[in-house]
């Protein structure tokens, strides 16, 4: 394909890239309806006495190849019934990504465990095992891997870092779904991992999550964490440690098992676009796609490109706000609040509870802490790629691209594509 990028820019009167309008998607069907009309139909919405959250957590076992699976009623709650799980003690440290969702940090926090965050990959944006290494200390109790984006973590080094270390790892899928990592999926390798239902996720059932795990000790404590400890197999009410309540309704569990049935469909489409998406902006100037190491099917939750500005004469939110203007919506700055989430404000103030600085006394966090994911901030652009999308909306992203890429291109060229 060819781009004509000496048009002039949208933002400047030109033609907007982006002519023809993204087809609406629906993403519930009849398959919902009917098992939803079945839950009302049996007139139990308690999960414990009804039978779609069972067979959700049944067939999303079986379909990671996986003992184990517990829904919950969010994907917060899943990373918390995760970290819950390994039972460490109070003041323990759990090293995860500088780039993440505070979802996968309120459970370390509620459990009195002090987040450590590592840097990352400058071309992937995950989690590297070289920097988790270099945070291990004493106190570390767990290592927390974040596969950003729908791209996948260098698994193999943080299982080797694992073993080495004695330190179990938790595996963060909320932007994975049906990600592989040399032939196996996210979600499988870790000691126990969590996943998202909420409703901007691959799949979604409004709000909710699920774990997975091969451990029969973690998936008892998960199981009871998410009842207030409540023993309901045996039928003891009697509890020893302190659990929330993070149950799944019956609703949330027909919706999610009709979803699991389109989940692979959902992510071979978002991979095939967003591969294709992945080749035409390889060969723009000043362009650098998220990179997909070999062996990896990126699940293309978020589609993310880096700016090269050395070459182009803009900062990240002007590139932005001249994409936005050809008709291609998109965020600068990712998506975590344009910071890393170490620099929010709970971390800086250890605000985490009223009138106490637990569990993080002590602890500073600050600029420079990762230097690569601060970095980050500034280069690159976020934009979503849905499964409804068609070739034509690919081509014409990526034509929107070439011209403000063009635009601000210290030594600007036509670009083919």
């Amino acid at each position: 394909m060819s781009f004509d990028v000496a048009e002039q820019l949208a933002l400047h009167g030109g033609p907007k890239a982006k002519r023809t309008p993204f087809p609406k998607g629906k993403r519930h069907g009849e398959l919902e309806k009917t098992y939803l009309n079945e839950v009302i139909d049996s007139d139990t919405l308690f999960f414990y006495m009804g039978t779609k959250v069972r067979a959700l957590e049944k067939r999303f076992a079986e379909m990671c190849g996986m003992k184990h699976c517990i829904a919950c009623s969010s994907g917060t709650a899943a990373v918390h019934m995760a970290v819950a799980a390994l039972e460490l003690p109070v003041g323990r440290e759990v090293i995860t990504s500088a780039i993440t969702d505070m979802g996968s940090l309120t459970g370390v926090l509620y459990q009195g465990l002090v987040p450590v965050f590592a840097d990352v990959d400058p071309d992937t944006l995950n989690m590297t095992p070289e920097a988790v290494r270099q945070k291990i200390t004493p106190k570390t109790g767990a290592i927390m891997v974040v596969h950003h984006a729908g791209l996948a973590a260098d698994m193999d080094g943080f299982l080797a870092l694992g073993r080495e270390t004695g330190l179990p790892i938790i595996e963060d899928c909320a932007q994975a779904y049906r990600c592989l990592y040399r032939g196996r999926l996210a979600g499988t390798m870790g000691a126990i991992n969590a996943f998202s239902l909420n409703h901007f996720k691959h799949i979604t059932c409004g709000s909710g999550g699920m774990i997975l795990t091969n451990d029969d000790k973690l998936r008892y404590h998960s199981s009871i964490f998410l009842d207030k400890c409540y023993q309901r197999d045996e039928g003891i009410r009697d509890p020893f440690f302190l659990a929330p309540n993070y149950q799944m309704t019956e609703l949330q569990g027909a919706v999610a098992l009709a979803q699991l049935e389109k989940v692979e469909q959902i992510v071979a489409a978002r991979n095939r676009l967003g591969t294709r998406l992945d080749a035409l902006l390889a060969t723009i100037p000043g362009i650098a796609p998220q990179k997909t190491p070999e062996g990896c099917r990126h699940g293309y939750f978020l589609f993310l490109f880096r700016l090269d500005l050395d070459r182009l004469r803009c900062t990240s939110r002007e590139f932005s706000e001249a994409l936005a203007a050809e008709g291609v919506p998109n965020r600068a700055r990712l998506i975590t609040g344009g910071m890393p989430v170490y620099l929010y404000r709970i971390f800086q103030h250890r605000s985490a509870f009223p009138g106490s600085e637990f569990p993080l006394e002590g602890r500073r966090y600050g600029k420079g802490d990762c230097p690569v994911a601060e970095d980050a901030f500034e280069r690159w652009i976020t934009m979503n790629i849905y499964e409804h999308y068609t070739d034509t909306d690919i081509q014409e992203m990526a034509h929107g691209i070439a011209k403000v890429a063009r635009h601000f291109s210290r030594a600007p060229s036509t670009t083919q594509a």
